[in-house]
């Protein structure tokens, strides 16, 4: 079958599938602004670009990425520059306050550190004030994204950067927010309000109604996950391969 185009006031007869290759194309044109959300990069910048690729990224998009650009993989310094070129918002990790850590208190350098100093060179100092830059947390009207969790019983405001960017389980009353042993703080979140994070590359993606967990170990050799919003959909990307190894104990 065959339809009627009308284009500059003049009737084109055209095929359905044309039609369809218009119909799309005016959808895509039109199509509501989405957010994605990608969770713990580490470095594997080759396994980012696909997964934008995958999610059809566009400029009228809102990219929001969830801390720990950098460290584990090899190219901490180019997701940097990469997310920068995007105009992509980003949370601070628990590896860019190591990062920090490390170069406002030169005694706590470990060869990571030293290794991801090296490779900024020159450009170190503006880094670091880029990363110190980071908010700890966004509160959208849909969603709360944190790094690691939120405390429980306390809103993210109240909480410390570090316990934010850190917090894996809930002992009851927050002397140890590390111990694989006790619940995860996502038990004892009962609010309505999404909360996205990553940080927990053992647990892998978590999906639950008031809760999605991104960090599905890319660097691990596993995904790097993305969520769309607001259809909360899940898409992910296999890592190249395998940076590091995760231990049997709980990975930052």
């Amino acid at each position: 079958m065959n339809g009627l185009f009308v284009t500059n006031g003049i009737v084109v007869l055209i095929s359905d599938a044309v039609q369809l290759l218009i119909q799309m194309c005016y959808i895509g044109s039109m199509r509501l602004p989405r957010t994605l959300i990608v969770g713990d990069v580490h470095g594997c910048l080759d396994e980012l670009k696909e997964l934008l690729v995958k999610l059809q990224y566009e400029a009228s998009d809102r990219l929001i990425f969830v801390g720990d650009l950098i460290h584990k993989g090899p190219y901490s310094k180019e997701v940097l520059e990469f997310v920068v070129q995007l105009n992509a918002e980003c949370i601070v990790g628990n590896h860019e306050l190591r990062f920090i850590k490390s170069c406002r208190k030169p005694e706590s350098d470990n060869p990571e550190t030293l290794r991801f100093k090296s490779q900024l060179g020159v450009d170190l100092d503006k880094w670091l004030k880029w990363m110190e830059a980071l908010p700890a947390f966004i509160d959208d009207d849909e969603f709360l994204l944190v790094h690691a969790g939120v405390v429980p019983h306390q809103a993210p405001q109240n909480s410390s950067v570090k316990d934010l960017a850190n917090i894996r389980t809930w002992d009851g009353v927050g002397n140890n927010l590390q111990v694989e042993s006790n619940p995860p703080w996502f038990e004892f979140y009962k609010q309505s309000k999404l909360v996205v994070f990553g940080h927990w590359a053992k647990l892998g993606l978590l999906e639950r109604e008031n809760a999605i967990g991104l960090d599905s170990g890319c660097v691990y050799g596993k995904q790097l996950s993305a969520l769309i919003l607001p259809e909360r959909k899940i898409v992910q990307v296999n890592a190249k391969k395998s940076y590091v190894e995760l231990g049997a104990k709980l990975s930052c």
